[in-house]
């Protein structure tokens, strides 16, 4: 509440924050944390889950708009949660080839070509970020067969944390169960 929120680049955040531009950022746990250890500055980290009632679903959903959830396109989306998951499964098992693969996904989007301060490239911080990444996944396993299951009241929940107060909201608005 005594502080001023302001835009700082996702691509320079760090920077703005070691330089003392800005006391705080928002930081995801699997890059810009373990980018700030790798620079020898050990961040303190509030993760907001909770905080303040704050209810987050974000980090457990593929976003798509109404009009891909409709007839043959339906299928598509629920074909691409499965071999996400499918990937996700591998990157568990195989790390160090899930880091090959997002080092080659890096090349074939010409991502080593952004401009920003949240990326360490060496192995261990590749290494570091995937394992991370993979911890996250690990606890969306239901009954210990398959990753990636939503759980819906989780997102209900968080959908309606970020809608309080908003009237205008479409009651289809949210988790669509028979996608996933």
């Amino acid at each position: 509440p005594d502080h001023e929120v302001v835009a700082s680049p996702r691509c320079n955040k760090i920077s703005d924050l070691t330089s003392g531009t800005v006391g705080a950022i928002q930081a995801y746990t699997t890059t810009e944390v373990p980018t700030l250890r790798h620079m020898r500055k050990e961040p303190i980290v509030t993760l907001m889950e909770g905080h303040n009632g704050a209810k987050l679903g974000y980090s457990q959903v593929i976003f798509a708009a109404d009009e891909c959830l409709t007839g043959d396109k339906k299928e598509v989306v629920q074909t691409f949660c499965e071999k996400t998951f499918e990937g996700w499964a591998h990157a568990i098992e195989n790390p160090e080839q899930a880091v090959e693969m997002v080092r080659e996904a890096r090349k074939m989007l010409n991502l080593d070509d952004e401009e920003n301060d949240h990326w360490h490239s060496s192995d261990d911080f590749e290494l570091e970020f995937v394992k991370k990444c993979n911890e996250a996944v690990e606890k969306t396993k239901k009954d210990g067969s398959r990753y990636g299951v939503i759980d819906s009241s989780r997102w209900n929940d968080a959908t309606k944390w970020l809608l309080e107060g908003k009237d205008d909201i479409s009651k289809e608005f949210g988790f669509d169960g028979s996608v996933y």
